[in-house]
């Protein structure tokens, strides 16, 4: 009997350790829902650089940061549509936009990054916690599956319907 209870202690602190490294802080904005956004530039705000061919060179988080053709990241521009990610989520789950519609995508999360990625298409942003990017979305129309690169595994995933 004393066995069994030290295995459900040792699996219920494992499970609390696997919680509180997942889950979100009190400090995460918006917890969730979506919040405003303005350009800030991740790659300024965090030093990330763009080092030519190495296609992981200058990302903070593991993945290539550098943005090619008109599906890379652009800073200045007013926004025609606004995603959040937090909390694991894309918010909101159906991204609709037009084709060479600008997003603004804001990362709510004050500790965890995330990426804005349309599977197989030439969008990719690396986003450092509480920043906020936009990209022009030059796709053509049809349906798009967006991901986060780091969190894929963990259910982050949405779609992107470009009319």
């Amino acid at each position: 009997m004393r066995g069994v209870r030290m295995r459900v202690l040792v699996g219920l602190a494992a499970l609390s350790v696997l919680a509180v490294a997942c889950g979100g802080d009190a400090n995460d904005a918006g917890s969730g829902g979506s919040t405003g956004a303005g350009p800030t530039g991740a790659a300024a705000a965090t030093g990330a650089t763009d080092s030519g061919d190495d296609p992981g060179a200058g990302s903070l988080y593991g993945g290539s940061n550098g943005m090619t053709g008109a599906t890379g990241a652009t800073g200045g521009k007013d926004a025609d549509v606004s995603v959040s990610l937090n909390n694991y989520l894309f918010d909101p789950g159906t991204v609709r936009v037009g084709s060479g519609d600008v997003v603004a995508v804001r990362n709510g999360n004050a500790r965890t990054p995330h990426t804005f990625t349309v599977v197989g298409q030439d969008v990719d942003l690396e986003l450092a916690p509480l920043t906020t990017e936009t990209v022009t979305i030059d796709l053509a129309p049809g349906t798009y599956q967006l991901i986060c690169r780091f969190h894929e595994s963990l259910g982050m995933t949405a779609t992107l319907k470009v009319s």
